[in-house]
């Protein structure tokens, strides 16, 4: 029988062929601890699946990182999904790897702080970036799943409290492969919608793995860019998930979620009559320092014009002090008369006076006429 030889490559692609035809390793998880691992320039990670006896080679490519909800590091445990085959240039089989997720509930522990770090580095947690959440909601958006406890809670609490509030219910998966797309999506919706008010976005308490898809990267972003306030109402008291942190506000049941969403009508009264009383009071204030102002001005106003009056008087005084002292009447008092001779004339010098000529003298107290007897020049 003649000896058939084949090319390495031959070999190698054959491998390749019988390995990829292989339903149970077209798709296949695997466990293992991390080691070499090398997240390349290009985008792929590389790296070595290993346990207590056997090891092997993986690679997942850039298009598939995108995935990620942890940061793979040397030492972790994961499980990793792909299919098996041959890189026939090494002639070494490995896995490409399609979905990775950490092992148990340690590495879900560990996704969940990287990614709590990474948003709260982003601000995403802070307090300044959340808008308050409406007083008097009149439509409420809830995300959650259409058949599950929770909307029964939410809006049972919200009829009780206030039969005039609307509730849309947005149905959406709240756990499982998808769910947190879906609870994306529903948010997008609502404010697309723009009529919602609120939106409460939660479920019914769970494992960490039932309230996975509340932690999930692409859901905290989507409620942090949300225009319309969310409150996370995710588990009970003692569960948080990043949606919480993102969140406008957090209530620890989705009941306490209703009852923080919605008001009562008592409440609206009270609410009104507050804001009566503090409108009146206003008004008493504006007009007690209305009064105060007026009484202010009018004691200005007086002491202005007391002040003018006062003025004037002094300046009166003065102008009449200074005619008093040109007044010819003042000379009169002292003695002098005024001197005219009969045609009129005021006469200031006895240049041209003669005897026997008539003169008119005036007082202060009269008039009397003069003849002239004699005339003597000085």
């Amino acid at each position: 029988m003649a000896r058939q030889v084949f090319t390495v490559s031959q070999v190698n692609r054959y491998v390749k062929r019988v390995m990829e035809a292989d339903a149970l390793l077209a798709g296949i998880f695997i466990e293992g601890e991390l080691s070499n691992f090398n997240a390349h320039s290009s985008g792929h990670l590389y790296f070595t699946l290993k346990d207590a006896n056997a090891a092997i080679s993986g690679v997942m490519f850039k298009a598939q990182t995108s995935n990620l909800s942890f940061a793979p590091k040397n030492g972790m445990k994961v499980i990793a999904f792909g299919h098996l085959s041959l890189y026939e240039k090494t002639g070494q089989y490995q896995i490409y790897v399609e979905i990775f997720e950490p092992a148990g509930i340690g590495g879900l522990q560990l996704a969940f702080r990287q990614l709590c770090e990474k948003l709260q580095a982003e601000g995403l947690f802070d307090e300044e970036r959340k808008r308050p959440i409406p007083k008097f909601a009149r439509t409420v958006a809830v995300i959650t799943s259409p058949t599950g406890a929770a909307v029964q809670d939410i809006i049972r609490t919200i009829r009780g409290r206030n039969m005039s509030t609307r509730i849309v219910v947005i149905p959406a998966k709240v756990q499982g492969d998808g769910a947190a797309v879906e609870l994306t999506q529903a948010i997008k919706r609502v404010n697309a919608w723009g009529m919602a008010d609120v939106i409460i976005i939660g479920r019914g308490g769970g494992s960490i793995e039932d309230l996975w898809a509340f932690n999930e990267e692409i859901l905290a972003r989507a409620i942090a860019a949300s225009k319309t306030p969310v409150i996370s109402a995710v588990g009970h008291e003692t569960d948080f998930t990043i949606a919480d942190f993102c969140a406008d506000a957090r209530a620890a049941t989705p009941t306490a979620a209703a009852a923080l969403a919605t008001f009562e009508d008592e409440q609206v009264a009270a609410y009104l009559e507050n804001k009566q009383m503090t409108l009146y009071k206003n008004i008493r204030n504006i007009l007690r320092t209305s009064q105060e102002n007026i009484q202010d001005l009018r004691q200005s106003l007086v002491y202005e014009v007391k002040s003018r009056i006062a003025n004037e008087w002094q300046l009166l005084n003065h102008h009449q002090n200074l005619l008093e002292k040109v007044s010819p009447y003042a000379a009169f008092r002292r003695g002098y008369a005024l001197v005219h001779d009969i045609h009129g004339e005021t006469v200031t010098s006895t240049k041209h006076l003669a005897s026997g000529q008539i003169l008119n003298l005036t007082w202060a107290s009269g008039t009397a006429q003069a003849t002239i007897t004699t005339v003597k020049d000085i």
